[in-house]
């Protein structure tokens, strides 16, 4: 086994450990860690874009908008986050366009705040918050491993191949099986939520977590890079790790949130868990 090799597994499971260990005591440890991820994704996604240059004005906007997203994440304020970060997007599309230039910035705020948001609001809950976070891990982690193997193993025609030119429908099939077998499995362990919803749910989950996957490949082609960034050994950047979560943990958020009988209490925990996984 080659020392790259090790250093990647080493640095995985490390990584994994702790962030299953934030997520088991979830408070104030776990909307700590949402914040991070969130402003570290943000950094990563504006550095790749700075390739394409980015004003003064733009770049403290955005480091504004992260600072007060996190603020309401910290504070348990989810739906003032999401509207922070969606009024930040908004004026960073604002000043780019007067000057004739892309969207992207305003798109990293819309992909770092939302997510950060959503990550943390799914685990604002002490009686499911837990058992939705690991379920969206199973289903992401099974979709990501399962994609990857059933690819290699089985090939044939590619799924998208000017976003990912390696992914193949056979990896695609495979993951989103995967997918929905670890979060049933995950959802009957930890809850008595129906079979019927867990796989649905699943699905809905797996084929989130594929989108985003192939979304942030044909970003990192937009601008020539291959890595985000290099602050996991073995890995390379937050966002290499977390695109199949971010765009799952957005798409439960709203599954939840669109659901009858949810309440959205700032600072009371607004029952998005209870509402995926509750009986």
């Amino acid at each position: 086994m080659s020392r790259e090799l090790l250093v990647r597994i080493a640095s995985g499971v490390t990584l994994g450990l702790a962030v299953l260990a934030v997520t088991w005591f979830g408070g104030l440890g776990f909307k700590l860690l949402a914040t991070v991820f969130m402003a570290l994704v943000f950094f990563e996604w504006f550095r790749i874009v700075q390739t394409k240059s980015l004003s003064t004005a733009v770049w403290a906007i955005g480091a504004c908008t992260i600072a007060a997203t996190g603020l309401c994440i910290l504070a348990g304020w989810g739906s003032l986050g999401l509207a922070l970060a969606a009024a930040g997007a908004a004026l960073c599309l604002l000043m780019r366009s007067l000057n004739g230039l892309d969207g992207w910035p305003a798109a990293g705020l819309i992909y770092a705040g939302f997510s950060g948001v959503a990550f943390a609001e799914l685990r604002d809950s002490h009686t499911y918050g837990f058992a939705v976070v690991i379920f969206l891990f199973a289903v992401v982690w099974a979709t990501d491993t399962f994609a990857y193997f059933g690819g290699r193993r089985f090939g044939g025609p590619k799924l998208a191949p000017r976003m990912s030119p390696k992914k193949t429908w056979s990896g695609f099939a495979s993951g989103l099986v995967g997918g929905v077998v670890a979060g049933v499995v995950a959802a009957k362990i930890m809850t008595d939520t129906r079979i019927v919803w867990a796989a649905l749910l699943a699905v809905l989950l797996s084929l989130a977590g594929q989108v985003g996957d192939l979304f942030e490949s044909n970003f990192k082609r937009q601008f020539g890079v291959k890595d985000s960034g290099a602050i996991i050994p073995g890995h390379g950047g937050v966002m290499d790790r977390v695109d199949s979560v971010i765009f799952a943990a957005f798409a439960a958020y709203v599954i939840g949130a669109m659901l009858p009988g949810n309440e959205m209490s700032p600072g009371e925990g607004n029952g998005i868990a209870l509402q995926l996984l509750g009986p």
